[in-house]
């Protein structure tokens, strides 16, 4: 009996004791980023994505790219019908949620991927960047407006 008391007396201070020990992950604390990394020469691409209404609308590009060498990197990004290209100071990172750069058309609806290009120098990688729409708040801000093509006639 008296063994059977030590016991259950042993075990809820084993389980204090045993829980001080565990150190949660890091990669369970982070939130998950739904854009695509890649590696582009000296350009580290993160959670790029595109921020689009509808098929065939325009679309902010969303995501940080780190300059690893100290001189500045010209980035280019292409989708199937046209280009953009900006610079990455030497040794900064530069976040397009601060920096906007968009591409006229998205030619996916949002919830698929779209084929994107990034280029530095003459290093190139495929990507195939989500599209994510104004339905989820966090992406809201960055849908694109829509300017009239032409201006309205006056009378």
């Amino acid at each position: 009996m008296r063994k059977a008391i030590r016991t259950a007396a042993a075990i809820p201070i084993l389980a204090v004791l045993l829980a001080g020990c565990y150190e949660q992950d890091v990669e369970e604390t982070d939130p998950l980023a739904v854009g695509v990394d890649a590696d582009v020469g000296p350009v580290q691409v993160r959670s790029l994505l595109v921020v689009s209404a509808a098929v065939d609308e325009p679309g902010r590009l969303l995501g940080t790219f780190s300059n690893t060498l100290d001189n500045p990197a010209e980035v280019t990004i292409a989708d199937a019908d046209e280009e953009v290209s900006f610079t990455v100071d030497g040794g900064t990172d530069l976040g397009l949620d601060t920096s906007p750069v968009h591409l006229g058309s998205i030619a996916e609806r949002p919830g698929s991927r779209v084929p994107i290009t990034v280029t530095v120098g003459s290093q190139s990688v495929d990507l195939l960047a989500p599209v994510m729409d104004g339905s989820l708040d966090p992406y809201a801000p960055y849908l694109p407006t829509i300017a009239p093509s032409s201006p309205a006639p006056t009378r």
